[in-house]
């Protein structure tokens, strides 16, 4: 779980101005138009995304913190932080992104022995079968490599860095059919991961990543996790806004469920602009306020996500084959406080 503190306000703002700068050269927002297929746009893997490049320079010697001239900061959270870097000697000067992460933090439960890369953190273990089965809305991890303090995550910049959280702050009056293009690439991001057996365990606006044409990736695997039929969690990972009424109650738990409910929160915010519940016993037992209905079909994928019951709350499949998706937007209406 990473948070993005007011310290960083200035170059959140940076961020946005760039966004914008590179919308206008794109020729405007992203609205919908096309629709994501599942599968479509992959991109090609070059020679540093191979197995045998990771945690390698390109000279054959083990990667350092020192081979990259460090920037800003651009997050911090419990196990690390996060900035943005460039390879020395890279004379086009591309931005990558490098997650911190502090070895002494890592949880003793989160460790995975593979017979190839050893004992690494998980959300390493996942990035890397992420690298070799990518999706276009899924971020992709270029690099890795440690020292004595620190595991180190470089993920290739998506955009400029924009965050859906600031997104959504800075684009009050966004159109229906922005918020379903947004909203469908984060499903079929999570449907990616499910059908690797994969649950991202911290979905929310401040984990997905939009470029200058309103394309997204779901970033932040720190709490993710593989799971398979039968296995249950005993741990609450994530963030309290967005976790299940059964995460809250300290039941175990399914983690493809979990993720559905975050999704139903998230649809809800990009509609609502604010969270649905603000407390615990909200999320477990209060009615969900509708302020306004944007649309007969959007009202109906909220409550059909948000359901208290785990059993009867829907696959990830049956999200995306809602009604909803094929639904042609009002172009009256935006989704507005």
């Amino acid at each position: 779980m990473w948070v993005t503190y007011d310290r960083f306000a200035g170059a959140r703002q940076a961020v946005l101005v760039r966004h914008e700068a590179a919308r206008e050269a794109a020729g405007g927002r992203g609205d919908g138009g096309d629709a994501i297929a599942e599968g479509a746009g992959v991109p090609e893997r070059t020679d540093t995304d191979s197995p045998a490049a990771v945690g390698r320079a390109r000279d054959g010697k083990k990667k350092t913190i020192l081979d990259y001239e460090v920037m800003e900061t651009i997050g911090e959270g419990a196990y690390g932080f996060v900035k943005h870097v460039v390879r020395r000697g890279d004379a086009g000067r591309r931005v990558y992104v490098l997650k911190y992460v502090i070895k002494t933090r890592i949880l003793v439960d989160t460790w995975i022995r593979d017979r190839e890369l050893g004992s690494i953190p998980q959300e390493i273990h996942v990035l890397n079968y992420l690298r070799k089965h990518p999706h276009p809305c899924v971020c992709r991890m270029t690099e890795y490599f440690e020292d004595e303090e620190y595991y180190y995550v470089e993920m290739a910049r998506h955009g400029v860095g924009m965050d859906l959280f600031d997104y959504i702050e800075f684009n009050q009056n966004m159109s229906e059919g922005e918020i379903k293009h947004v909203f469908h690439q984060v499903a079929l991001a999570v449907q990616h991961l499910h059908r690797h057996s994969i649950v991202h365990r911290d979905i929310k606006d401040e984990n997905i990543i939009l470029d200058e044409h309103n394309n997204v990736q779901l970033i932040d695997f720190g709490s993710s996790a593989y799971y398979r039929e039968g296995k249950k969690f005993d741990t609450f990972c994530g963030t309290l806004d967005y976790a299940a009424p059964e995460v809250l109650t300290g039941h175990k738990y399914d983690g493809p469920p979990q993720d559905i409910w975050a999704l139903g929160i998230l649809l809800y915010t990009l509609i609502y602009k604010e969270n649905p519940y603000y407390n615990i016993d909200e999320i477990i037992g209060r009615a969900l306020r509708i302020p306004f209905v944007l649309s007969r079909e959007s009202l109906d994928l909220i409550q059909f996500v948000l359901n208290r019951d785990v059993h009867q709350r829907p696959t990830i499949d049956q999200v995306l084959a809602h009604p909803w998706f094929r639904a042609k937007p009002n172009p009256d209406h935006s989704a507005t406080r």
